[in-house]
């Protein structure tokens, strides 16, 4: 019998993302994989500002960026016949998410108001991130990896989880024995499975779609600089699709087409069309897929969690699949450290469904209403689109104009990527009140309890993300308050084992943004509770957000 606190099952981005979230915590865990090596295709093409700013958290960022797009390429989307033309529009200036990681920066840091991130997205394959996330995993002494094991079975009680797992080349098998399993082990989760838990949404609501990756050198001198655009979205008369550029400076292209080969089509033929001309090209693979909009009707139960593909299924039309789970990864990690280190109460990790499902919720709602805006926007309504004559270029430009106004809700959302907040939860301090607007296209900072702190800089520079302590809680304050409540607070804190770090913000700017005096917040980086003035019984205050 292997003994482990934390059993993750699943090696991809989300399961390696939580244990070095838990090694940070000081946790250990064992990852099991079935397979045996990181996956050898694009999959995801980008991490998101919110992913970026949870990796920063935890030291990863840079080492992401540098497996990544290079950080002077641009991130822009355009609408064309083709790869070789013409082009109807280019998305570039109009939003920061466009702009190459070096020229966002200097924008977020001149930022006042908190409406942008701490971090700008990254353009990089899943082929390229995992290597990044095994290799930090592999090296830490808190992350027992072990690739080529496969699930079998489970059995949880009220103190643990017993796993039978089994080698995938059958040399063997072994038992462990955790206080904790997550499944982060993709759409077909055997953990989900054996727990019972189906999906709450319509299948194949879509049909099947076609997929096409290949790798040609030829690609990138149709672009300005020899540098792809991130999306170039295709369309013409019977030929509408994406072309996608996972990184530039790599030669790996991947082509999306919203319905299979017609006929005796050929890859050939797919290839020349998305292109506009003949090239050389190594097919590495291409196959139909199904889209889906689904979300699982339970995050878990007990000892035994879900998070990542395991529980919800999403269309990549906004890229919120692995970048949801890495929020919830964010948000489990903390609660299962504080359970085992005795300072989290019976009720912490079960409040992680409480908070989490909802936003899978809202996610999936707002890929599903950019995947409409995808099929309005692209497919031509005229074969007059690309005649040489008036009649074309009326057609092209209102093309242009509704491909912008529809499209752009994929990329500029950082309503759904930054504004998410845990409304309801049983681990927040509920304010009375009308909470702020909500919206998954638009971002209003907010210190609302449940919502992330906005991102700001204190006048030296430094973001104030993070001095926030990323191991525990940390009281904000921002406003002058008597220095021996404050020691009261943190003597409470101290008294029940609750990490809490005191951050004096005394910079006026800095208050009239965070809207009160005192803000409690969590090691996830959400706000618990704020108020004018100190509980008059912290310790209520500390049990409430801890569970208890």
């Amino acid at each position: 019998m292997i003994e482990t606190p934390i059993l993750v099952v699943g090696g991809g981005p989300v399961g390696l993302s939580l244990a070095l979230m838990l090694s940070h915590h000081g946790i250990k865990s064992v990852v099991v994989n079935e397979r045996t090596e990181t996956t050898t295709h694009p999959k995801l093409d980008v991490v998101n500002c919110r992913s970026m700013e949870i990796f920063r958290q935890f030291g990863l960022a840079e080492s992401i960026r540098d497996a990544g797009n290079p950080r002077s390429a641009n991130q822009y989307s355009a609408f064309a016949a083709s790869a070789s033309g013409p082009y109807f529009s280019v998305m570039a200036d109009r939003h920061l998410i466009y702009a190459p990681v070096d020229r966002a920066n200097p924008v977020i840091a001149a930022c006042t108001d908190g409406t942008l991130p701490l971090e700008t997205m990254q353009r990089i394959a899943q082929m390229h991130l995992e290597p990044v996330l095994l290799e930090a995993a592999r090296a830490d002494p808190n992350i027992d990896v072990r690739f080529g094991h496969r699930l079998f079975g489970f059995e949880q009680d009220e103190t643990g989880v017993s796993a039978l797992v089994h080698r995938t080349d059958n040399t063997g098998s072994m038992q462990f024995r955790a206080q904790y399993m997550i499944g982060c082990d993709g759409p077909a989760s055997r953990v989900r499975n054996f727990l019972n838990i189906d999906y709450d949404a319509t299948w194949d609501l879509l049909g099947e779609l076609f997929i096409v990756h290949i790798r040609s050198d030829e690609i990138a001198a149709l672009y300005p600089n020899n540098e792809p655009y991130w999306h170039t979205w295709l369309s013409q008369p019977g030929k509408s699709g994406l072309l996608v550029s996972p990184d530039a400076g790599r030669n790996d292209y991947v082509i999306h087409r919203p319905y299979p080969p017609r006929g005796s089509e050929t890859i050939d033929e797919i290839v020349e069309d998305a292109i506009g001309r003949p090239i050389r090209y190594e097919l590495v693979q291409s196959g139909g897929w199904k889209p889906q909009f689904l979300v699982a009707q339970s995050y878990g139960r007990g000892r035994v969690w879900l998070a990542g593909d395991s529980v919800h299924q999403y269309m990549p039309t906004g890229g919120l699949g692995m970048n949801t789970g890495v929020a919830e990864a964010h948000n489990l990690a903390w609660k299962l450290a504080a359970r085992l280190q005795g300072w989290g109460g019976d009720r912490l990790v079960a409040s992680y469904e409480a908070e989490r499902l909802p936003v899978g919720r809202r996610n999936r709602d707002h890929v599903k209403k950019n995947a409409a805006c995808v099929f309005e926007a692209q497919f031509p309504r005229t074969d007059a689109l690309l005649d040489d004559t008036p009649a074309g270029q009326a057609n092209r430009e209102a093309m242009a104009r509704a491909f912008e106004s529809k499209i752009s809700r994929l990329y500029e959302s950082f309503g759904v990527e930054i504004g998410y907040r845990y409304a309801g939860s049983p681990v927040i301090a509920r304010e009375a009140g009308e909470e702020p607007p909500d919206s998954t296209e638009t971002y209003w900072p907010t210190t609302w309890p449940g919502a992330r702190l906005p991102s700001i800089f204190t006048a030296d520079g430094r973001a104030v993300l993070d001095l926030l302590d990323s191991r525990g809680f940390t009281l904000l304050v921002t406003r002058a308050v008597p220095e021996e409540g404050l020691e009261a607070f943190s003597q409470a804190a101290g008294s029940i084992g609750l990490p809490l770090r005191i951050v004096v913000l005394a910079e006026p700017a800095l208050a009239d943004l965070y809207a009160a005096p005192l803000l409690l917040v969590r090691p996830d980086q959400h706000v618990a509770w704020r108020g004018a003035a100190l509980p008059e019984d912290p310790t209520a205050l500390f049990d409430l957000v801890r569970g208890a």
